[in-house]
């Protein structure tokens, strides 16, 4: 689940330019990154700190991919 999540992370970033995979790819990363942390927190129920935040590293990543792509898309967007 964590790969797939940094995956369509990735993919919001690079297909940021057609726009439409901006509001597929993004709420994805953030749904299998939520899934990805469940599942770990599942096995683990009482994570130390550190071991939480890695756990939670591909949901804040695929949070961070959204803003990251649009304001690509603004810098580099000339009509």
């Amino acid at each position: 689940m964590a790969a797939l999540s940094l995956l369509c992370s990735l993919l919001t970033v690079w297909t940021s330019w057609l726009v439409l995979p901006l509001f597929v790819f993004g709420p994805l990363a953030i749904y299998l990154g939520w899934k990805s942390y469940k599942q770990a927190s599942a096995h683990l129920p009482r994570m130390k700190p550190g071991r939480r935040l890695v756990a939670l590293a591909p949901m804040l990543i695929g949070i961070a991919a959204i803003p990251g792509a649009l304001v690509f898309l603004n810098a580099t967007y000339r009509a």
